[in-house]
């Protein structure tokens, strides 16, 4: 009997085949494994398979015997993305669901430092064992394709990517590139197909901002369209927009300045306003100056409150709206005036009534009264009390020096200028001084003067 052992190209397989036996002869598995062993084969023998052979021997057909171990290959490196697996929450009211809310959650905003995803890297596999017992090596995964836009980076340890900048997450799954940009666009209108905008950089809008939706952003806003009685407010920068009609509901709000060709019956709050044409029934509130640029530019109705200027063509109208400018006063300085005052009034009718708590406690001292441990510390609580409100009440009083000061130093660092013509109906308050027109003023220019508003001419152009 002839006993030929062979094996695949990649020695994973081994086959055994038997040939020439003689009359009367027995295959055994003693023989078959004598022949095994010489051929060095060890790894994962099937012994159930050549105890068949030896029990029904098959001439010169190749029998598979052994077979190796196939490598695990690596598993490629993964990146997941964990502000993708938060759960969606919106925000109601009672029972009602505020559905400018809702497509929120399209836009993942991301804030500096926060974790935006996991790079998992890839493992190296397991290596296999082929018949001859020699290992056979797995292949390495592959790393994860994943090239870090701007505003991102990965952890010292390499295991995250992290936001370097607040603003929104974009993820470029062709390209393989992850970013997060501080500047948001908005293609259409700020709409239930939108939601109210909520970001952290800048936001450029090319529609319209409709009624009742809110777009706030931490830098500049830009509307190519209307603010339709909505909320636009920048935290740290200026506003653009080309018009605003408010309906006596909308808000304009920024640190710094707005810029509008128009804009009707909406409240703007701002450092310096600049406007096209008309400011008609607005409440404007400026840290600085409101300034018509357009060459009709006109201010009619509603209040215009600015610290140093109000300047435009005309102001009211040759119908006799009637118009509220006042400068000479910066709007929030006077508000805080006001609270600082209050509090003031608050802290002396306080302090009296402990003043009269702390003497009442000295009297049943001095008659040798015995107090309960409760009324100990009721009267001395009384008189820490009694000490913070006085130091309140002085440095309250110093801040009201410092407010009026101010307040009283801009009387003389202001004007109300119209280039073209003031109207009757027009009522003027320059500090505390008060002025109406009783007739048309053609080219006139309000200053403070002596306690009182003075008249003068406008010679520009």
């Amino acid at each position: 009997m002839v006993v030929n052992i062979s094996t695949t190209p990649d020695k994973m397989e081994a086959y055994i085949k038997i040939s020439n036996i003689l009359p009367g002869e027995q295959v055994t598995l003693e023989k078959l494994m004598e022949e095994i062993r010489n051929a060095k084969i060890v790894h994962n023998i099937d012994i159930a398979a050549l105890k068949h052979l030896c029990e029904n021997p098959v001439e010169n057909t190749p029998i598979l015997f052994a077979k190796g171990d196939e490598p695990k290959n690596g598993e490629d490196g993964r990146i997941v993305f964990e502000v993708f697996q938060h759960k969606p929450s919106f925000t109601t009211s009672g029972n009602r669901v505020d559905f400018r809310e809702f497509p929120v959650q399209k836009r993942i905003i991301v804030k500096k430092g926060q974790k935006i995803a996991t790079v998992y890297p890839p493992t190296e596999g397991v290596p296999g064992r082929n018949v001859y017992g020699e290992p056979v090596p797995a292949k390495p995964g592959n790393e994860a394709k994943v090239v870090l836009g701007k505003n991102v980076a990965l952890s010292e340890d390499g295991a995250h990517i992290i936001a370097t900048s607040d603003g929104i997450l974009k993820v470029d799954p062709e390209k393989g590139v992850v970013e997060v940009s501080e500047y948001l666009e908005i293609e259409g209108n700020v709409d239930y197909a939108t939601g109210n905008i909520e970001f952290p950089g800048v936001v450029f809008v090319k529609g319209d901002v409709k009624p009742g939706f809110i777009v706030r952003a931490r830098g500049d806003i830009e509307i190519q369209g209307v603010a339709e009685a909505s909320t636009i407010i920048s935290l740290e920068g200026s506003i653009k927009l080309t018009g605003a009609k408010g309906k006596d509901k909308g808000l304009i709000k920024a640190k710094k300045n707005v810029h509008v060709k128009y804009a009707e019956s909406v409240t703007i709050e701002c450092e310096n306003l600049y406007f096209e044409s008309n400011l008609l029934n607005c409440m404007v509130r400026v840290t600085n100056a409101v300034i018509g640029q357009g060459r009709s530019s006109a201010i009619i109705g509603g209040e215009c409150i600015a610290s140093t200027r109000i300047e435009a063509d005309e102001l009211g109208s040759d119908f006799g709206v009637k118009t509220y400018l006042e400068v000479g006063v910066n709007p929030y300085l006077r508000e805080e005036l006001k609270l600082v005052n209050t509090q003031i009034e608050i802290d002396r009718t306080s302090i009296q009534k402990l003043v009269n708590i702390v003497k009442q406690y000295k009297e049943l001292k001095e008659r040798g009264a015995k107090l309960t441990p409760d009324k100990e510390e009721q009267f001395s609580k009384a008189a820490r009390t009694l000490i913070n409100l006085r130091e309140q009440l002085e440095k309250n009083l110093q801040r009201k020096q410092e407010l009026e000061k101010k307040i009283s130093e801009m009387r003389y660092h202001c004007e109300i200028v119209a280039r073209k013509m003031l109207y009757p109906g027009v009522e003027v308050y320059i500090h505390d001084a008060k002025y109406l027109a009783d007739r048309p003023l053609p080219k006139v220019v309000l200053r403070y003067e002596d306690g009182k508003v003075v008249a003068g001419g406008y010679s520009g152009t």
